[in-house]
């Protein structure tokens, strides 16, 4: 099957990748197919390729249509989040020019691109948001999130460097409470895919549950896998993205069949 890929670029969203695959129109659902926008992480401070083309690849395997986002590093809140959310919006906005369903967009992130994608989960009705970009928060609001070791919180086992950068080195408590989404979850979240490793150095677990926590008790549909160990960064947990051999998980891997299977129950795919 053929896939294209080409760069997109706005006048409001950082650049942008696209991979599409080919409609099958013998098979109807190919020709409105699922979509994923994908945000990378690197503590706010860079974009890691391990986490951008090859978890497209992966999710183009399962039929869905990608979307790398290249957003604004070493910024202030909100830039990336104005990025995410425009980024957002012009993919539902163009969904037929990319055969896909615009009510079956998730996001993915890792790390700070977890965070990133949390903060467009929990954030999409954020009226200063709105304002600032012209449109509805329906229109920014993804169907799904999958958060892959993400960085959560600001006060709970924070990884202080994503928040430095977001906030800067002497941010409020008020501030840091603000911008930590266990914080921001709401009966509106949509369902949460999460998955982390018991002993992550860098962004330890608890930012994980806790953000499960908050699901829960909002009545978010929320699905939570902790793996007994592996080190930050696994991204697909294999050689592709994997410095070393403890990057080559082959029980972490599952976090990709487990995320396909929760995004196929949530938004019907």
């Amino acid at each position: 099957m053929n896939i294209k890929t080409y760069y997109l670029n706005t006048e409001r969203t950082a650049l942008m990748k696209a991979y599409l695959l080919g409609q099958v129109e013998s098979i109807e659902w190919c020709r409105r197919r699922p979509a994923i926008l994908i945000l990378p992480g690197g503590g706010y401070e860079f974009l890691s390729e391990r986490e951008a083309e090859p978890i497209a690849m992966r999710y183009l395997a399962e039929g869905y249509n990608a979307f790398v986002l290249y957003y604004t590093t070493n910024a202030r809140y909100p830039k990336a989040l104005e990025n995410a959310a425009y980024a957002m919006y012009k993919i539902r906005m163009r969904a037929d020019e990319f055969g896909i369903d615009k009510n079956k967009i998730a996001v993915w992130g890792a790390s700070s691109g977890g965070h990133l994608a949390g903060c467009l989960a929990t954030m999409w009705n954020d009226e200063a948001l709105l304002n600032t970009l012209g449109c509805s928060g329906e229109d920014i609001r993804p169907d799904a999130a999958v958060l892959s070791y993400p960085v959560i919180s600001g006060i709970t086992n924070p990884h202080k460097g994503s928040f430095n950068v977001l906030l800067g080195e002497n941010a409020t408590h008020g501030e840091l409470s603000r911008l930590s989404l266990e914080n921001r979850v709401s009966p509106k979240t949509p369902p949460i895919f999460l998955w982390c490793t018991a002993n992550d150095d860098s962004v330890p677990a608890q930012n994980s549950l806790v953000m499960a926590k908050a699901c829960v008790s909002n009545k978010v549909p929320v699905e939570l896998h902790m793996f007994d160990e592996g080190p930050h960064g696994l991204a697909t947990c294999d050689k592709i993205t994997g410095w070393n051999e403890y990057f080559y998980l082959d029980n972490c891997k599952q976090w990709i069949d487990l995320s396909v299977r929760f995004l196929a129950k949530y938004m019907k795919v």
